[in-house]
């Protein structure tokens, strides 16, 4: 079966946690095309509920047609079921990327629903939580081309739970944590699989740790912040009651740099974090500030991954945020994070990905490691 999977903001990020989940699902597939906004992959099949596993895809559109002639493509369209509800006055939507089939697509469509007397409206917007809101799945029609594929979309990304989550926990600083978004493309290219066990060296307000618990995962939270660790422990309390949750989770008032103190030695399956990235930043750096930074968070990421050396299992998967920072002078100054990694113990299994705008004050790259069997 032919999926198109429309990426989010972050194409690379999002085609990577594609690639994870599914393997970690144990699913058979394969890429066929892509872009920066549509990948496109052959798969068992697929539920509809998988959107909600995501952080990454806003869309998943099943394939109708992937020739170029208009009669195959009419062919095909007719045989397939683009509406099946029982309004007769509906809308529909195309999203279209990298394709010359758009005009046709919208005449037939036209006609489509004149010939079985429904009144429908083409609309523009995308949006997911307005497609969401007009339960655009039951009561509509969304259809995805890019180039020759044309799919009908039988999962649309819910924002409005994400936000549900995210406001409704009791207690969170929100300059302290990362998205729900964010957590969940993280946890995701871990390929943690449920009933292992998750850290979180830098849990904060423990965004990271409520998305594993809702993957049917055990978690480790560790922060410095005696009022960070506070907070997770109420937000954990709150989405194991809510969700009615049974996996277990531990928080620790603990340093990093500690952590083999509390942690047995190798029982963590992954860690997955955004760790300290040096003081909030209000205007930008001068290159010798910005240098004199890297040397501080290098000589405390050494130390992370070497505690993390004895804690995580072998083979095991660290999932980072890494920071690198814009100076006045226009200059990107790195952190030799590969370099770190490889003196304790560890392997990159892919080059790090950029995350987050090109033109923030503070630039990220994700990186995935490995440990290194002994």
């Amino acid at each position: 079966m032919l999926y198109l999977f429309v990426l989010g903001r972050d194409s690379l990020l999002s085609r990577l946690e594609v690639e994870s989940l599914l393997e970690t699902k144990g699913l058979k597939f394969n890429i066929v095309d892509e872009s920066k906004n549509i990948l496109v992959v052959n798969c068992d099949l697929l539920k509809p509920e998988i959107i909600d596993e995501f952080g990454g895809i806003i869309k998943i559109a099943e394939l109708i047609s992937s020739s170029g002639r208009f009669d195959q493509i009419e062919e095909s369209l007719e045989k397939s079921s683009l509406y099946e509800g029982t309004k007769n006055k509906i809308e529909y939507y195309i999203d279209s990327f990298n394709t010359n089939l758009l005009s046709f697509l919208e005449d037939y469509l036209k006609d489509y629903f004149r010939k079985i007397s429904i009144k429908a409206l083409y609309r523009k917007t995308k949006e997911p939580s307005k497609l969401i809101n007009k339960n655009i799945l039951e009561s509509g029609v969304n259809l995805v081309v890019f180039k020759n594929y044309i799919g009908k979309v039988i999962a649309i990304t819910n924002p409005l739970e994400l936000k549900k989550r995210d406001v409704h926990r009791p207690d969170v600083d929100y300059k302290k944590v990362i998205s729900i978004r964010l957590a969940k493309i993280l946890i995701n290219i871990s390929k943690i699989k449920e009933n292992q066990i998750l850290l979180d060296p830098f849990c904060g307000s423990g965004t990271v740790l409520q998305e594993a618990l809702l993957k049917n995962v055990n978690v480790i939270g560790v922060d410095s912040d005696k009022e960070s660790v506070g907070q997770a422990e109420k937000n954990l309390n709150w989405v194991t009651k809510e969700f009615k949750l049974k996996k277990k989770f531990e928080i620790y008032n603990l340093d990093c740099r500690n952590i083999a103190e509390k942690i047995k030695k190798n029982s963590v399956d992954v860690v997955v974090t955004e760790p300290y990235m040096g003081p909030y930043i209000r205007k930008l750096p001068n290159i010798y500030e910005a240098k004199n930074l890297v040397l501080e968070l290098t000589n405390l990421y050494g130390i992370l991954l070497n505690n993390l050396k004895n804690v995580v299992k072998n083979d095991g998967r660290v999932v980072i945020v890494i920071p690198k920072f814009r100076t006045r002078e226009n200059k990107i100054v790195f952190i030799d994070f590969k370099n770190i990694a490889e003196k304790n113990g560890f392997i990159l299994i892919n080059k790090p990905i950029n995350y987050g705008y090109k033109e923030s004050k503070l630039l990220r790259d994700i990186y995935v490691l490995e440990k290194i069997v002994n």
